[in-house]
């Protein structure tokens, strides 16, 4: 079936058409660079169209540096020329999946922070944890003559859009996460080192159930938080338990009925280290509803150092993430990638701390806190 086109008398021209389907294959990954692109016949039968108004939308991508027409040989993609030698604007781009605390405007406030310092503004987009509005706001921004993308990736699956911009030198700095089996600059917190550093801490106030609450998510950064809990285990001389292992939907909202039933009979744990934050508000609140008092009968370690970790009852003992130095050298790298600097990838791994406060408590002496920090 031909592709259907606006032929209405107030659409754009059928070529325009053309060429912006063709142009959002390249962006996507369709087609990467050096690669062929269909025949002018071929193009003329899926869309239903004449060869004068492919031949126009060829020959304007051409023109913008998308393709190159080789005598003899056919078309061929070269989106790196286009992607090197146009001109940018003063705007960069900050793309998050959702905003639903204070770690992703902390990071913004150090990005925003470094980009006016040299005069740039910048470009604030939320996808809703929308894997295909992620890449529909990304052609957008490349079409609105972006100068650079930081972006924080809906999760770590390989993305063929953030690749193809990889191959054609498009400066892109990843936030928090990076995808798995393809290489790009990124910033993030050393999660794996943070961890391990947590549940150490738990172990070291008496706690030997000491249990990991997780969500569903297919990001290295979630990953490499339960790595580090469970490389914490084994240098503990234990064997992980799935009874001290839970997994709960975070999004739109986490689903606490996983949590009753963990939390739940003589064999619960006495400590938890939560994944994130919200994860440990959940934990807070199912405590609760289970008659469980914190840090009385369940200690609770979290992860992120949220604005209102501060604020619960009790203040939530917590790893914290140096969201704004995220921001900030994230926009270094990427003004860095812009005017022309090359070299190696830079893969940056921010030092975790601990944020000390009262949601854990000792179980075996007061003076154990101390050889728990």
């Amino acid at each position: 079936m031909p592709i259907l086109l606006d032929r209405t008398p107030d659409a754009p021209h059928l070529h325009v058409q053309v060429a912006a389907i063709l142009k959002k294959r390249i962006h996507n990954g369709t087609w990467s660079n050096g690669s062929s692109i269909p025949s002018e016949k071929e193009l003329c039968a899926e869309f239903d169209v004449a060869r004068g108004t492919v031949r126009q939308a060829l020959a304007s991508l051409e023109a913008e540096g998308y393709l190159s027409r080789e005598q003899g040989r056919g078309t061929f993609v070269q989106w790196h020329e286009f992607s090197a030698n146009r001109s940018r604007s003063q705007r960069l781009a900050f793309v998050v999946p959702y905003v639903r605390d204070s770690s992703v405007p902390t990071i913004l406030v150090g990005f925003q922070q470094v980009a006016e310092q040299a005069n740039y503004s910048v470009i604030f987009n939320h996808v809703n944890n929308d894997l295909q509005q992620q890449e529909r706001v990304i052609l957008k921004l490349i079409d609105e003559n972006v100068a650079g993308i930081a972006l924080y990736p809906i999760n770590s699956e390989t993305l063929p859009i953030i690749e193809n911009l990889y191959n054609a030198r498009f400066p892109l700095v990843l936030i928090d996460r990076y995808v798995r089996t393809f290489s790009t600059d990124y910033v993030m917190t050393d999660h794996f080192g943070g961890a391990i550093r947590g549940t150490h801490y738990l172990f070291n106030l008496g706690h030997t159930r000491v249990g990991f609450v997780t969500w569903l998510s297919p990001a290295v950064s979630m990953e490499h938080r339960f790595l580090g809990y469970s490389q914490a285990v084994a240098e503990r001389g234990l064997r992980l338990s799935d009874r001290m292992i839970c997994r709960v939907e975070g999004y739109p909202m986490i689903d606490r009925t996983p949590l009753n039933e963990y939390l739940s009979g003589p064999d619960r744990p006495t400590a938890v280290f939560a994944a994130n934050d919200q994860i440990a508000i959940a934990i807070y609140r199912a405590a609760i509803s289970l008659g469980l008092s914190i840090p009385g009968d369940l200690s609770v370690l979290g992860f992120d150092d949220l604005d209102v970790s501060a604020h619960l009852d009790p203040p939530l003992t917590t790893i914290a993430q140096p969201f704004m130095q995220i921001g900030r050298t994230a926009a270094e790298l990427l003004l860095r990638r812009i005017s022309g600097e090359r070299g190696n990838l830079e893969q940056i791994a921010l030092q975790a701390t601990i944020s000390l406060r009262e949601s854990c408590r000792a179980l075996v002496s007061e003076e154990s806190t101390a050889m728990a920090i």
